[in-house]
């Protein structure tokens, strides 16, 4: 990962193409990697096995070699880290209200990454053309998916925790193009507070993110009105993230 604060325009442009190619990958693909449970211990031969059946079918390849495949993902961005007010800047949308279903899980489009959707209902509209009392789909990654086979798989994420349900959270967004239904986490797990708790409010980034570190001990309050300042200065829909 990068130390900086904001990205410059030009690497913003090539990044958003990554991310759109790889059907965004939660908001940001760079630093997915797969990993598969140190527990199965793999031989060489099988890995050799897994290896070229995910390039052949992707997920559903590696499902139909092992029955149900788990493997380990990190959503976290390695190519920018950022602070609030460039969080903010760069997002289409910002907004404030509680996860209220998790929908289906699914396989992306080149196979190869699985999501999860979520209902949202937006309480505040901070950033962004979204509605009061209006309910949208959140996609976050990891799932697991069944295959007509009878086979699965699955992603987890260890260092991304999913939202509760009922639960308040003040979300960061963007969209894609590609999937113009949904909306994205600005800055990966970056985009995600959890202000249930009126005394403070969680990160779901890294421990060392620039957002993780700004919002670490300030209340709730504290943390919406520097968001809401932010929105203020930043109203435009901007191209995550910063710049």
């Amino acid at each position: 990962m990068t130390n900086d604060k904001t990205t410059k325009g030009g690497l913003i442009a090539v990044a958003i193409c990554l991310i759109a190619a790889a059907c965004l990958a939660i908001f940001g693909n760079s630093s997915q990697r797969l990993q598969e449970p140190a527990r199965q211990q793999p031989s060489s031969d099988d890995s050799d096995a897994l290896r070229k059946a995910v390039m052949r079918e992707g997920l559903r390849g590696a499902a139909k070699l092992r029955g149900n495949y788990v493997a380990e993902i990190n959503p976290h961005w390695d190519w920018g880290r950022f602070d609030l007010e460039g969080l903010t800047k760069g997002s289409t949308a910002v907004v404030g209200g509680r996860f209220t279903k998790k929908m289906e899980s699914r396989l992306g489009s080149q196979g190869m990454l699985i999501y999860t959707n979520y209902e949202f209902s937006v309480h505040e509209v901070i950033k962004g053309g979204i509605k009061q009392d209006e309910t949208i789909v959140v996609r976050l990654p990891g799932g697991r998916v069944s295959f007509e086979d009878g086979t699965s798989a699955e992603q987890t994420t260890p260092t991304f925790e999913h939202p509760q349900i009922g639960r308040s959270y003040t979300l960061f967004l963007m969209k894609s193009e590609s999937v113009p239904s949904v909306f994205f986490l600005s800055g990966g797990p970056q985009g995600m507070f959890d202000i249930e708790d009126s005394a403070g409010v969680k990160s779901h980034g890294l421990p060392d993110d620039l957002t993780a570190i700004e919002t670490k001990g300030k209340s709730r309050d504290a943390f919406m009105k520097s968001v809401r300042e932010h929105g203020k200065k930043w109203p435009q829909p901007g191209k995550c993230c910063g710049g």
